[in-house]
């Protein structure tokens, strides 16, 4: 055999392992996450609220708390348009309260 059908050989082999090790792992990680679906409750209310977000809610404060967690309720932070003057307004004022340096007194 040459150098050439060898690298083929290998080639081919280690794609195959690589495709069977992601298959398996992502039939883990879906048997995961539906076992956690199923202990979410649904509620009828938000039309961009739906199971799988509270599913990956669910999931990120798990990972994040590493303790199990159950979400309860979940609210969507939604700001209110605000007029630009008042934002113009506002940064004035916080403007005027910068802190100068003062000249040590040597």
């Amino acid at each position: 055999m040459d150098n050439s059908s060898q690298s083929l050989q290998l080639l081919v082999i280690g794609m195959s392992v690589t495709l069977v090790v992601l298959s398996a792992a992502g039939f883990l990680i879906i048997r995961r996450v539906k076992g956690h679906a199923e202990k979410v409750e649904t509620h009828q209310g938000d039309a961009d609220l739906n199971d799988e977000v509270i599913a990956v809610l669910a999931a990120a404060a798990n990972v994040m708390l590493k303790r199990p967690v159950s979400v309860r309720r979940v609210r969507f932070l939604v700001p209110a348009p605000e007029p630009a003057w008042a934002v113009t307004g506002r940064l004035n004022i916080m403007a005027s309260h910068a802190i100068s340096r003062r000249k040590s007194q040597s």
